[in-house]
């Protein structure tokens, strides 16, 4: 099956081919009947002219040929024949079709005697295409003299004359249409202009959209100054077209503004979550402590004149009270609802922080972890925010690979972290071998609140986020996965620098 191409063609010249298609045809619509209608009313006008011319020469010659005065006639033949340049000949018939008497001193020929005749007593007119002629096209016209009963007049008017006052009157009404062709023409472009400047502005101002700064862009479009006379606007269809137009981008603020309020919500309640996940853990990791505590200052009190022992016990209480003090600031400083401040971080740095916050859930559950960094690099991002994407990643990790021990209790749980430098992206690699994604539920993996966990253990909220957080630094976040086998999350943020 060929693939359909795509031809851009803009609103304005669409609406302009239009007009100008409609223009063109109908003004040769007007150009052919106009013409007809000159060209008929120029015969008309000419066949006129010869009736007339020869109904005059038929009464002036009447009495000469009736009394045969061959001087009169000839003198009548000559003055009709001055009277107007454009008549080739004039010669009179007598009842049998015999020359009487002719204008011209040239031989009229048979044929052309036999071209034309008198029907029923009534004139006749014939165009006849003549050879070995001085003129080629001659308007001939076959006029009776008393009925026909006396003979005939027959006058011929040249047709090249009669053509080229007909071609000049058509050149002037040409000239005159076609000015009123550029006339619509010009219209056209001025029409299709009012007509998609609106809608070119809108196009433009839709093309340069983008959700992440919409806030700061200004996307109003003025009504424009030539529909206004004095303290008149005259509003059309498309101006209400701007108008909704403007007020869709500013509800489209409002709840973009809304929408990041929300999100900035979603991710504190994210990690809040996570909080709650880890708390097992951090309890451990400040339980322990404090049992060292207790058990040094007890041992003390027992024997507090044991200058030895006591500086013992004081520097393992104060290792127990800086790895508390640690696990509580690391948590704090992860709960703390903080906005997106960028600035140049390790990602490395941050990995590390993170695994120190699951490190008791990977090793109650017997998962190791595994490093392979190519390069030392930063980023431009906020520690804070990177560190939950993280965070969601790894608790994700440790979740599915407790749901395939359940499954089969002889597989022992890896994480692999691969964190390689390419094309200017730092480019992050979590891989687990937990039980993997099923295929009817990836395309809803970075939906808002979808879980296949039970009710009650996720929020639906941390790949949302995390895919919102990661996409807000320039980057992108995908996966991978065979269901049974594991599961494969790649995040791409961009290089501010590398460090071999």
């Amino acid at each position: 099956m060929s693939r359909t191409k795509i031809i851009n063609f803009p609103l304005f010249w669409k609406f302009f081919s239009i007009a100008v298609i409609i223009v063109l045809i109908f003004g040769s619509i007007n150009i052919f009947l106009l013409w007809n209608s000159v060209y008929r009313s120029f015969e008309k006008e000419i066949d006129k002219r010869c009736i007339i011319l020869s109904s005059i020469v038929a009464d002036k010659v009447f009495s000469p040929v009736v009394y045969d005065n061959v001087v009169n006639i000839y003198s009548v033949l000559d003055e009709a024949k001055k009277s107007d340049k454009s008549i080739a000949y004039i010669f009179l018939l007598d009842g049998k079709g015999n020359i009487i008497a002719k204008s011209t001193d040239f031989i009229i020929p048979q044929t052309l005697v036999n071209a034309n005749k008198i029907q029923r007593g009534k004139y006749n007119i014939q165009v006849i295409k003549t050879k070995n002629f001085k003129y080629n096209t001659i308007r001939d016209i076959a006029y009776p003299i008393l009925y026909g009963d006396v003979g005939s007049v027959r006058l011929g008017i040249v047709e090249e004359d009669i053509r080229k006052e007909l071609n000049d009157s058509t050149k002037d009404l040409l000239i005159m249409i076609l000015i009123f062709l550029i006339i619509g023409l010009i219209g056209a472009f001025f029409f299709s202009y009012l007509i998609t400047s609106p809608i070119k502005a809108i196009s433009k101002k839709a093309q340069i959209v983008n959700l992440d700064t919409i806030e700061k862009e200004d996307f109003n479009i003025e009504k424009p100054g030539y529909k206004k006379l004095f303290n008149f606007y005259f509003e059309d269809e498309l101006d209400i077209l701007v108008s909704k137009f403007n007020l869709m981008m500013k509800r489209l603020k409002n709840n973009v503004v809304k929408m990041k309020k929300a999100r900035n919500s979603f991710v504190q309640t994210e990690k809040l979550a996570s909080i709650g996940t880890l708390t097992s853990g951090i309890g451990h990791e400040i339980n322990n402590p404090l049992s060292g505590i207790q058990n040094g200052i007890n041992r003390i009190l027992k024997n507090p004149n044991n200058t030895e022992q006591n500086i013992k016990y004081l520097n393992l209480i104060k290792e127990a009270t800086n790895r508390i003090e640690n696990v509580v600031h690391q948590l704090l400083n992860f709960s703390r609802k903080q906005e997106i401040v960028f600035e140049k971080v390790d990602p490395v740095t941050i990995i590390n922080d993170t695994i120190n916050l699951v490190k008791y859930k990977l090793e109650k559950n017997n998962i190791s972890i595994e490093s392979n960094i190519c390069c030392s690099h930063f980023i431009n991002g906020s520690p804070n925010h990177i560190g939950q994407v993280f965070l969601n990643l790894f608790l994700n990790a440790i979740d599915a690979i407790e749901e395939r021990v359940k499954i089969d209790p002889e597989i022992i749980g890896e994480i692999q972290l691969n964190l390689e430098c390419k094309d200017k992206k730092s480019v992050i690699h979590i891989i687990d071998n937990g039980v993997g994604i099923k295929p009817k539920t990836q395309s809803k993996l970075f939906d808002p609140f979808f879980t296949t966990k039970e009710v009650g253990t996720g929020t639906g909220l941390g790949l949302y986020v995390s895919y919102d957080i990661i996409k807000e630094h320039g980057g992108m976040i995908s996966f991978k996965s065979e269901y049974g086998k594991g599961a494969e999350f790649i995040i791409e943020l961009p290089l501010i620098e590398i460090n071999y």
